[in-house]
């Protein structure tokens, strides 16, 4: 089966959604600051089948997951540890389909939303990979996106709490495990975000709009918090006691304790921001322009965890890096702590706190 791998392909069939856009971000001085995001489409394919690896396969023979949903290293290439699809991974693959287990006959009805089983409980994978394909179907027919029934690759409980507080309107199924589905016809949004973080400049403003649901739109920033992961296995402040007692004026939050409409209300009514870098702030959507926010990072990922500058970017905050000394996360033999998807995660910070107030300042 032949593994697609240039956007072309999608751009030559396709009307596309968003044009790509070239935009500047001077989140620090080592750092190229020059970023291009992708066109945006919705591919449309017939008689296709889906699995929960996530992969889709044309009626042409072709294997699709670059620009719809990337597939981890994992999958591609020790998928006995996560299917029998394939034993070797390339241009070609060889795929060992079982029998389509469920068919759907409706036209313009099933719209595919894949994402792996790793990412499916990622509040950033969730609203910017996810949701945001929400927008491609809303821009492509002038339609509203709530009309089309979701197909999810694989279980996601915080998609349920999002859909359950703000879209209860919004139809979704999930595949089931290693199972095969056939349709005659499905919509195929692409990705509105690549290399992790370069994302369709619009997304993050139509993202927030969002708050209006919960009637956050007249709040007046007023508060100063500290993001706090006391259930995170990794970059956790190890003295946060030390960094509250500092902080004159800050309240600490834990995400983790509240609904998603207590999110966007917090992040909402904040003024000024710190926290670690994590999932959590992708709550930044629901800030007022101006927001001030601190992040504190490993010095060694500046290259790579430019997704929360870059959505600040488009969402006019003063976004700034705190580049934090790191403490290990002790490793069982070679084996990276349960819960980890990197062993480059593997840390915890020990923020100074005297220079972190000073940067705040």
């Amino acid at each position: 089966m032949k593994n697609i791998d240039s956007i072309k392909y999608f751009l030559d069939r396709w009307e596309t959604v968003d044009q790509g856009y070239d935009y500047t971000v001077p989140y620090h001085k080592d750092v190229d600051p020059h970023f291009t995001s992708l066109p945006t489409f919705v591919a449309e394919f017939h008689n296709c089948k889906i699995h929960s690896a996530p992969i889709l396969t044309t009626m042409e023979n072709k294997l699709i997951t670059n620009y719809i949903w990337g597939l981890s290293h994992l999958s591609k290439h020790k998928p006995q540890k996560s299917h029998n699809l394939w034993y070797e991974w390339g241009e070609e693959v060889n795929i060992e389909m079982s029998p389509v287990d469920q068919e759907f006959h409706e036209r313009y009805t099933y719209v595919w939303l894949p994402i792996d089983e790793h990412s499916a409980n990622n509040p950033w994978h969730i609203w910017i990979d996810v949701i945001s394909k929400f927008r491609l179907i809303e821009k492509r027919w002038s339609t509203n996106f709530a009309r089309y029934c979701y197909v999810l690759a694989n279980e996601s409980k915080y998609m349920e709490r999002v859909l359950k507080e703000l879209f209860p309107d919004v139809k979704v199924v999930v595949m089931p495990k290693n199972k095969v589905w056939q349709f005659k016809h499905l919509l195929v949004p692409s990705l509105s975000n690549s290399n992790d973080g370069i994302i369709t400049p619009h997304l993050a403003q139509w993202l927030r709009h969002f708050k209006g649901l919960t009637g956050l739109k007249d709040i007046t920033p007023h508060r100063k918090i500290v993001v706090l992961r006391p259930g995170a296995k990794m970059r956790k402040i190890k003295n946060s006691d030390e960094l509250m007692l500092a902080l004159k004026g800050y309240e600490a939050v834990v995400l983790e304790d509240m609904s998603i409409r207590e999110q966007m209300k917090t992040f909402a009514e904040a003024s000024h921001i710190v926290a670690a870098h994590g999932a959590g702030l992708v709550n930044l959507l629901w800030c007022k322009p101006g927001t001030k926010v601190v992040e504190i990072l490993d010095p060694k990922q500046i290259h790579k965890k430019r997704v929360y500058p870059v959505l600040s970017h488009h969402l006019d905050l003063k976004h700034k890096l705190y580049l934090s000394k790191t403490v290990p996360i002790p490793m069982e033999g070679d084996k990276k702590p349960v819960g980890l998807k990197k062993k480059s995660d593997a840390i915890n910070f020990q923020v100074n706190v005297a220079d972190l107030i000073q940067h705040i300042e």
